[in-house]
């Protein structure tokens, strides 16, 4: 009895895909985190598969909410959504993420859960922002944070900024970033939240 085959498509006909994600991150770290590793990811296992696009949902006072990336799937259908699937995970999708392909239903994926830390840019005293530097602050919350957890994008609001941590222990994110204010003045009156 001849064995079933994937559906595959053809170079002439590529199959489009769009994958959402539940990322909080600009266009350049979407680039950096996502696109541009899931293309190697592709070109190492499913050749001829191609990130095509992506885009952001950007909000002035929050920036980021999320994000697209368009992807054209040449070949075994079923291998290259697996390869798709596992590279984003382990790049740092978050739950909430899916990929739909033509007009199936959105298939739900991720891993990670997002925490954001939102530190208060205009109330606190003038010296504790000429005398405190933001990258020293990021620097320990990420040596604290170890493997957990993973800065992935940040935004300059013009109240706030807010760096949106991403994990898979949840708590643990939110325990450091809430023990923040502790160490690091810049972080008096900060803000965290659950993104996912």
């Amino acid at each position: 009895m001849p064995q079933s085959r994937s559906p595959e498509s053809s170079d002439a006909d590529p199959l489009p895909v769009v994958v959402h994600l539940n990322a909080r991150v600009q266009p350049a770290h979407r680039g950096e985190i996502y696109e541009e590793p899931l293309q190697a990811a592709f070109d190492r296992y499913v050749p001829g598969c191609e990130v095509v696009g992506g885009g952001s949902e950007l909000d002035p006072t929050d920036g980021a909410r999320s994000c697209d990336i368009e992807v054209e799937l040449r070949g075994d259908r079923d291998r290259a959504l697996t390869v798709l699937v596992t590279a984003l995970e382990h790049f740092g999708a978050p739950v909430g993420s899916s990929y739909a392909v033509d007009e199936d239903a959105p298939v739900p994926f991720g891993r990670t859960h997002g925490v954001a830390l939102s530190l208060d840019g205009t109330s606190l005293p003038t010296d504790v922002y000429a005398t405190n530097d933001v990258n020293e602050l990021i620097d320990g919350l990420a040596a604290e944070l170890g493997d957990s957890a993973t800065l992935q994008s940040w935004w300059e609001g013009p109240e706030r900024t807010s760096l949106y941590f991403y994990g898979e222990d949840p708590a643990r994110i939110r325990a450091v970033l809430e023990a923040a204010p502790e160490r690091w003045p810049l972080a008096e009156r900060s803000r965290v939240e659950d993104l996912t």
